[in-house]
């Protein structure tokens, strides 16, 4: 696949996994307000990845970048926010797993193959 195609349907999964975690506890965030989650998390992973950062910030920079604008889109307390965040997570594996399996995507986040 081209980088760029990579890149964005990693976007589109990422904001994609925000807004059906929140939509299955909470119902707060717009699907703008989960693009946006998208966007930032994996461009903040793509830069961390070009700056040749070590392992634990690739892993830590998209994550903690994710949780911090969920938390402030969502306006809520920071339990409901890490429920919230843990849906998501599920969500993600799933949706990345049936992009790998029918689609022949990859990654999670572009540059970190999964096989």
């Amino acid at each position: 696949m081209p980088p760029l195609a990579v890149y964005v349907a990693a976007v589109a999964l990422t904001g994609l996994s925000c807004f059906l975690g929140d939509r299955t506890l909470f119902r707060r965030l717009r699907v703008s307000e989960a693009g946006v989650i998208g966007f930032a998390s994996v461009t903040l992973g793509v830069v961390a990845q070009l700056l040749a950062a070590p392992g634990w910030a690739l892993a830590t920079v998209p994550v903690g970048v994710s949780l911090l604008l969920l938390l402030a889109l969502m306006g809520t307390k920071i339990l409901e926010g890490l429920l919230t965040y843990l849906a998501a997570g599920v969500y993600y594996v799933g949706l990345h797993v049936v992009a790998s399996r029918f689609f022949g995507l990859d990654v999670l986040i572009p540059g970190w193959p999964l096989g």
